[in-house]
């Protein structure tokens, strides 16, 4: 897989549609922008809805671990959209470990 700005095939673009489509409907009107950090080998989700801004770090080894049609379920059970409402100031960070909220 080739993440970031060489997510080239299919299945890494379906993936990161997926994971846009969750925060689209659990943040409504919001603007999202993605791109990749390679020093953390993560695509960063900025979710800003009213002037606030939250991040969610969302590792590759996240990303590679559900197919699309999966991705929604697994962010919804592992309750992210809750972690980026409540994590006043700090980055959510979800990999196949589950979700921490860290300082930015």
């Amino acid at each position: 897989m080739a993440w970031g700005s060489d997510a080239n095939t299919d299945d890494e673009l379906e993936k990161l549609a997926a994971v846009r489509g969750y925060f689209q409907e659990h943040f409504p009107g919001a603007s999202i922008r993605d791109s990749y950090d390679v020093g953390r080998i993560a695509q960063v989700f900025r979710v800003e809805t009213d002037g606030e801004l939250r991040n969610a770090v969302v590792s590759t080894d996240f990303l590679e671990e559900y197919v699309p049609d999966k991705m929604g379920k697994a962010l919804t059970s592992l309750r992210v959209a809750e972690h980026l409402r409540s994590a006043k100031g700090k980055e959510v960070l979800l990999t196949s470990w589950g979700v921490e909220e860290k300082e930015d």
